[in-house]
C-alpha cells in the first residue's frame, strides 16, 4: 500500500469511526461522544485535534544490487523457510501530525440545564 493510501485510508475510518460511535449511542446512553456546547456554527479552532503518525520506512537492497524505491506500508510475515540470497535492509522513520475537527455532538444550552 503506497504511503498516501494509507494516510487517507487511516483518517476516513477515523473520521468515519467517531461519526458511528456518536450515531450508536445517541439518545442510548447518558453523556455524548465529542461534545460541542451550542450549535454547528460554534464548531471553531478549539475544536482541531492532531493524528500523529510515525510509520517506519524500509529500504531493501538485495544481493544483486536491486534496491526497491518508494514509500510503502506493508506487514511483516515471521515465520520459516530460507532463500539463498541475501538483503541489506534500512529504517527509517517519518513522524508527523494532521490537524482535523473530528465529528461532533451538539449540545444545547436548554437541555444542560435539565
Amino acid at each position: 500500500m503506497e504511503l498516501s493510501e494509507f494516510i487517507a485510508i487511516t483518517l476516513s475510518e477515523i473520521q468515519r469511526g467517531v461519526q458511528t460511535a456518536i450515531n450508536n449511542t445517541k439518545d442510548k446512553v447518558s453523556g455524548v461522544i465529542n461534545p460541542v456546547w451550542g450549535t454547528p456554527k460554534d464548531i471553531g479552532a478549539s475544536h482541531i485535534q492532531s493524528i500523529h503518525f510515525d510509520i517506519a520506512v524500509t529500504t531493501v537492497e538485495k544481493a544483486s544490487g536491486q534496491v526497491s524505491g518508494g514509500i510503502k506500508v506493508v506487514g511483516v510475515t515471521l515465520g520459516g523457510g530460507s532463500t539463498g540470497s541475501s538483503e541489506t535492509t534500512e529504517v527509517s522513520r517519518i513522524q508527523f501530525s494532521i490537524p482535523i475537527v473530528p465529528p461532533v455532538t451538539n449540545v444545547n444550552h436548554e437541555s444542560q440545564a435539565s
